[in-house]
């Protein structure tokens, strides 16, 4: 199985997204953007492919997630696709959702 999980940059450190990825490894394989492609990759062309590639979408809730268009963008691409929802909370808990709970978030304004 493949996740694709979301996050906000502003929120996560290099670090934590390490830990992020390590926590969800049971999953199976974790597609993290900052910790799995150089600066001088095109990233749009890289998180379609991820997309594509992905059986479940995580987003990383945080108080920056609602406000970054980059994570609207994923939300919105992940809903279109189909993917299955999980929330990793900010408590750490995972969570399956629907997307109507993150939806209203991601077209927030910032």
């Amino acid at each position: 199985m493949s996740a694709f999980v979301s996050y906000s940059r502003r929120d996560n450190s290099l670090g934590r997204l390490a830990e992020i990825e390590a926590r969800l490894s049971h999953i199976g394989e974790v597609y993290i953007d900052d910790l799995h492609h150089p600066l001088n990759v095109d990233r749009h062309n890289a998180v379609i492919a991820a997309l594509d590639a992905a059986d479940v979408f995580i987003a990383v809730m945080s108080p920056h997630y609602p406000q970054t268009p980059w994570t609207r963008y994923e939300v919105k691409e992940a809903a279109r696709r189909g993917l299955p929802l999980l929330l990793l909370t900010e408590t750490g808990a995972v969570r399956r959702a629907c997307y109507e709970e993150i939806l209203p978030v991601a077209n927030a304004t910032p």
